[in-house]
């Protein structure tokens, strides 16, 4: 995916502030499976605004973030910054790049790590580069978790759901929970890509959401980016706010994240 398709074009303050974490656990999981400590190096490709890169920087010696989208990276900047993280450093590039001439100036990696993003990737032959590029033992892992406005299960996200879907013809079907994301078996591809002892991983949780934080996690998802809405973005927001009001709050949501992940083999 390059920057000239890039499906989030918009979306990117919203998807800084509002796109929720993969919390600590699935990054110890990673840490402990790949034992990672001070002289690892990870690359977290599709970063977005760090949601993964972030944290994992806290627990490597080095991690290489990279998104097709400089909006984005000047979120996972601003997150850094944050959190107090100084040895991440931000490339533009898509997975196509990867698989080119700047991928060579990142091996060998420890683990490469992809959130959602992966959907947007040339899948098989991103998986083939990434193995070329780990070392020994190394690996990868790809993050998911619970998009709740197609796929949750509560009544609140159902009204979200419906009143996005009176401004936007093109809102991807509402199936309800616990289906995988984009229904790819993806712990099947890693071992097809020649990647060993895969495993997958679930953390379920409960999260809060305030109003705020469910009308932004809207505008950060790719198909109901403000950009979508063209001229209905202004009353979209305030219908949306009005029926979360009458609500009160804070609103649940079931979530569960689940790693995939598998190793080069020595």
């Amino acid at each position: 995916m390059g920057p000239e398709a890039d499906p989030f074009r918009s979306a990117e303050s919203y998807y800084a502030d509002y796109r929720p974490r993969y919390g600590d656990r699935p990054i110890d999981h990673l840490v402990d499976r790949f034992g990672l400590g001070e002289s690892s190096r990870a690359l977290d490709l599709g970063c977005g605004a760090g949601q993964i890169a972030v944290p994992l920087a806290a627990r490597v010696g080095r991690v290489v973030g990279m998104d097709p989208n400089e909006a984005m990276l000047d979120g996972a900047r601003e997150q850094a910054r944050r959190a107090g993280v100084e040895n991440v450093e931000w490339v533009r590039g898509s997975d196509a790049d990867l698989r080119g001439d700047l991928g060579d100036d990142l091996a060998p990696v420890d683990l490469t790590t992809m959130g959602r993003a992966f959907h947007w990737m040339d899948r098989g032959p991103t998986l083939d580069r990434i193995r070329e590029l780990a070392r020994p033992g190394g690996g990868v892992a790809i993050f998911g978790d619970t998009e709740w406005l197609t796929k949750g299960e509560r009544a609140w996200q159902d009204e979200v759901y419906a009143l996005a879907a009176d401004y936007l013809d093109d809102l991807p079907e509402r199936t309800g929970p616990r289906t995988e994301p984009y229904e790819n078996p993806y712990d099947e591809m890693l071992a097809d890509h020649g990647f060993a002892d895969v495993e997958v991983a679930t953390f379920e949780r409960t999260r809060e959401w305030t109003a705020d934080e469910v009308f932004g996690y809207v505008f950060s998802l790719s198909f109901c980016s403000p950009a979508t809405f063209g001229d209905g973005r202004d009353d979209f927001e305030s219908e949306l706010r009005a029926r979360l009001a009458e609500r009160g709050g804070p609103f649940e949501q079931d979530d569960e994240v689940r790693v995939i992940s598998g190793r080069k083999p020595d």
